[in-house]
C-alpha cells in the first residue's frame, strides 16, 4: 500500500503536474531506487560480518519509510528536494533488501518457494489494487475542487502511505529468524568474496541477461505513465482502473504461475514471459488521443499478467542459483549490477526524449511522438536480451512450450473464477486454521463455486471470450 501511494503513477504525477518536472528529471527520479541497489554490497558484507539479516532489514526499512514525514515539513516543493528524500529513502531501502532477501531464502522451503512468493505477490497485489482505486478517485476529486497543481492531496496520500509503510515495518520485527551459523562465521570474508560469484558461468549469464532486459524494460517504464498523464490526458480515475485491470490479471495469474514455478521450472515461464512483454510496446503505440481505450485494455492486462511471471521466476531462479553459503554476496552483486543497469535506463530515455523532442513523424496518416520511439526501442532490447537467455541453465527445467501447454490448459473462465473465488474466500476469513483448510479443499471450493453461480459465470464467460479467444491466439502463434 505503501508502495502505491509513495511511488508508480502519484509520485509521478506529483513531478509532473506540482513541481513541472522535465523528460530527464522524470529518468533520474526513476532511476534513483535501482541506484541505490549499489548499497546492497555494504548490506552483504554487514550480514556476512554478523549474521543479523533481521536487524539490519527491520532497522534500515524504519529509517527508510519514515524520511517520508520530510513531506510534511517541506515549504517549497522543488524536484532537487524530492531526488533527495527518494535518494537517501532508496539507499536504505536497498539495505532492508539484501537482508530481506537473504532472510527470506531462509524462511520458505525451496520445494515451494514458488506457491508461497505467488501467494505472496498475489496478496499484495490485491492490497495495492484496493488502494489505488481509492487513492485514484481521491485525487480525481481534489483536483477538480482545487487544482492539478496544488500539492496537498498528493501531500495526504503521501502521509497515509508513511503509516502504512510503519504499520508494515511492524510486522517485519514480528518474523522469525532462523539462525545460519554457515554465514555468521565471517572469519574468512573478504571484499575479494564479491567476485567469487562472477566465476560461475550460469550465475554471470543469469546477470547479463536481467541487466539487458531490466534495462530494455526501465528505459521506457516511467515514460507509461508520463504517456497517459500528458499525452492521453486521462483521468487519475481512469487511470487507477486501469491500474485494477492489472492487478486483477497479476492476481489471477500469480494463482498459475507458482504451480508453474513449481512444476516445470523458472527458465521456460521467463522465455514465455518475454516473448509477450516483448509485444507490449506496440500496443501502446497504437493507443492514440480519440481511441486509446482498447489499447490500453490490452496493454495493462497483458503486462499485468506476464509481468508477474517474469518478476516472480527472476526471484525464485535467482534464489535457486545461489548457494546458501555466502548467499547474500550472490544478491547483493545481482541486485547491483542488474539496479545499475536499470538505473542508467530511464535516465537514458529522458535524454533521448529530450533529443527527439523537435522530431516529428508520420505514417500512414499516424504521428509517431519522441515517446513511441522510447517504446519502440525497449522492444528491440528485450528481443536482445533473449539470445543472452540462451545460456542460462536452470536444474530439472522443462520447456518453454511446456509452460505454453501448461498455460492453455490453466487459461479457461473456469480456472480463471475458481482461482479468483478462492483468493477472495482467503482474505475474508481469517485464522491460519483457515487459511490450511482452504488450501486443502480448493478444488471442492471451485466446484461449489461454479455450482452456485454458474448463471452468473456463464455471463461472465460471454463477456470475456472476445479477448480470451484473441489471447489463445497469442499462444498459437508463439507455438507456430
Amino acid at each position: 500500500m505503501m508502495g502505491s501511494l509513495a511511488g508508480g503513477v502519484f509520485l509521478m504525477g506529483f513531478a509532473l503536474q506540482v513541481l513541472h518536472a522535465t523528460a530527464t528529471q522524470v529518468g533520474l527520479l526513476a532511476s534513483l531506487p535501482l541506484v541505490a541497489n549499489l548499497v546492497q554490497m555494504l548490506g552483504s558484507y554487514i550480514i556476512e560480518k554478523t549474521g543479523r539479516k533481521k536487524r539490519l532489514c527491520t532497522a534500515s526499512v524504519i529509517v527508510s519509510r519514515s524520511l517520508w514525514v520530510l513531506f510534511n515539513d517541506l515549504q517549497d516543493y522543488r524536484v532537487w528536494v524530492l531526488v533527495a528524500i527518494i535518494a537517501v529513502s532508496s539507499l536504505f531501502g536497498s539495505l532492508a533488501g539484501v537482508a530481506w532477501l537473504s532472510w527470506m531464502s531462509d524462511l520458505v522451503p525451496p520445494e515451494s518457494r514458488g506457491s508461497y512468493f505467488g501467494r505472496r505477490n498475489m496478496i499484495a497485489s490485491f492490497a495495492g489494487m484496493v488502494i489505488t482505486v481509492v487513492a485514484g478517485k481521491f485525487l480525481t476529486v481534489w483536483n477538480e475542487h482545487f487544482s492539478e497543481s496544488s500539492p496537498f492531496g498528493y501531500i495526504i496520500l503521501f502521509a497515509v502511505g508513511l503509516v502504512f509503510g510503519l504499520i508494515s515495518s511492524w510486522f517485519v520485527s514480528r518474523m522469525p529468524e532462523i539462525e545460519s551459523p554457515v554465514e555468521r562465521d565471517g572469519g574468512g570474508f573478504t571484499l575479494s568474496s564479491f567476485l567469487l560469484p562472477l566465476k560461475e558461468r550460469n550465475f554471470l549469464a543469469l546477470i547479463l541477461f536481467v541487466s539487458v532486459w531490466n534495462f530494455g524494460i526501465q528505459i521506457a517504464g516511467p515514460f507509461y505513465n508520463v504517456y497517459l498523464i500528458d499525452y492521453l490526458k486521462m483521468s487519475f480515475s481512469n487511470i487507477a482502473l486501469l491500474a485494477t485491470l492489472s492487478t486483477l490479471t497479476t492476481l489471477v495469474m500469480m494463482k498459475i504461475w507458482g504451480p508453474i514455478s513449481d512444476k516445470l521450472g523458472n527458465r521456460p515461464i521467463i522465455v514465455v514471459s518475454t516473448w509477450v512483454l516483448i509485444a507490449i510496446p506496440f500496443v501502446w503505440v497504437a493507443a492514440a488521443p480519440g481511441m486509446a481505450r482498447v489499447p490500453l485494455v490490452i496493454a495493462f492486462a497483458l503486462s499485468g499478467a506476464f509481468m508477474a511471471g517474469a518478476s516472480l521466476s527472476q526471484f525464485n531462479i535467482l534464489i535457486k542459483l545461489s548457494p546458501p553459503k555466502g548467499r547474500s554476496i550472490y544478491l547483493a552483486l545481482f541486485a547491483a549490477i542488474t539496479g545499475l543497469s536499470g538505473a542508467v535506463a530511464p535516465v537514458v530515455g529522458g535524454l533521448l526524449i529530450k533529443s527527439l523532442d523537435d522530431v516529428r513523424l508520420s505514417l500512414l496518416g499516424y504521428r509517431i511522438t519522441d515517446l513511441h520511439v522510447i517504446f519502440l526501442l525497449s522492444s528491440a532490447i528485450q528481443l536482445l536480451s533473449l539470445g543472452l537467455m540462451v545460456a542460462v541453465r536452470e536444474p530439472s527445467a522443462s520447456t518453454p512450450m511446456a509452460v505454453v501447454m501448461q498455460l492453455r490448459n490453466d487459461l479457461n473462465p473456469q480456472t480463471g473464477i475458481a482461482g479468483t473465488a478462492d483468493f477472495v474466500l482467503v482474505e475474508l476469513r481469517r485464522g491460519r486454521g483457515i487459511l490450511e483448510h482452504i488450501d486443502r479443499r480448493t478444488e471442492e471450493i471451485a466446484d461449489r463455486t461454479e455450482q452456485s453461480f454458474g448463471r452468473l459465470f456463464g455471463r461472465v464467460e460471454r463477456r470475456i471470450r472476445r479477448p480470451l479467444f484473441w489471447l489463445k491466439r497469442l499462444f498459437k502463434d508463439d507455438e507456430d
